[in-house]
This record gives structure tokens, C-alpha cells and sequence, in this order.
């Protein structure tokens, strides 16, 4: 059995390597934590949007502008790990469909009603549009402290 000797030239090569290589490494192992962090917000941040809408759509009286609260309270719900803020309130959409053409013109909900005649159809929408703040995991010089997600979620309200 032969062991194997290092000559000595080669004696540190090993240690200057693992100087060289082991901060790269832990700089991509980090960035890809960061990464891996500020996605999951962000899809935490789209369910909660998403939900809020969909809690909206259930029903007209869901969507009316006073249950605003409760709308963005349920999106609080859905991602209880982050502070969503809602840049806009919840918003109702109307438009008038023509079936013939499939040609659509909006209005305010409070005006379709008038500005749609027969045989064409009133679709409404609700709109809940929401953000997070995100600190990074571990705070990196030249990149910002915080980042702000945003999502949108539009969904039909059911007659």
C-alpha cells in the first residue's frame, strides 16, 4: 500500500482553493435563499389577492363598497405572514356586452343599468388590488432594504 505525498509545492494549494471558492458559495447559497424568500411573499401576496376577490364575487352584495373592509380583511387572513396595504379600494368594474358583436363598453356601475339596453348583457367585475413590504433575509450592501410586491386580482361577480 502506497500513500500519497504532496510535494511541496502543492502543500497549501487546497487551503488558498477553499479561501478562494467557499465565500462564492455562500453568496450564491444566500441569493438563492433571498430569491427563494421573496417569491414565496409574492405568491403569498397573489392568494391573498386573490381570495379577496373571489370572497367578493360570491355574491353583488360582497362587492359593494362598504364591505371594503371585510375584503381586505380576508386577504389579511389569507397571508397572515405579511402587511398587505390596498393602494386602491376594492373596486367594482361594469361593462356592457353586445352578444352579436361581442363589442363591450364600460361604465360606472351606478350608470350601466341605463347605458344597456336589451338584448345586450351587463357583466361586473370586482377588482382588489394589494401590496407587501418584504425585508430581505440578510441585508446585502448596494441592494435595496426592502421590496415592495404588488398583485392584482380581478374576478366576475356572480349575478
Amino acid at each position: 500500500m502506497r500513500i500519497c505525498e504532496f510535494s511541496s509545492q502543492e502543500s497549501g494549494s487546497a487551503i488558498v482553493e477553499l479561501a478562494f471558492s467557499l465565500p462564492i458559495f455562500v453568496l450564491l447559497i444566500l441569493g438563492g435563499a433571498e430569491i427563494a424568500n421573496i417569491a414565496w411573499a409574492s405568491v403569498q401576496l397573489n392568494n391573498a389577492a386573490h381570495a379577496a376577490a373571489q370572497y367578493a364575487a360570491q355574491q353583488a352584495a360582497n362587492a359593494a363598497t362598504s364591505n371594503n373592509p371585510v375584503i381586505e380583511q380576508v386577504a389579511r387572513n389569507e397571508a397572515p405572514a405579511l402587511t398587505i396595504t390596498f393602494p386602491t379600494a376594492p373596486t367594482q368594474l361594469c361593462r356592457c356586452v353586445t352578444p352579436s358583436t361581442g363589442g363591450e363598453t364600460a361604465y360606472s356601475c351606478s350608470t350601466v343599468q341605463a347605458n344597456c339596453p336589451s338584448p345586450n348583457v351587463i357583466l361586473a367585475s370586482i377588482q382588489v388590488t394589494a401590496q407587501a413590504v418584504v425585508s430581505p433575509l440578510v441585508r446585502y450592501p448596494g441592494l435595496p432594504a426592502t421590496y415592495t410586491l404588488h398583485a392584482q386580482a380581478t374576478m366576475g361577480i356572480a349575478p
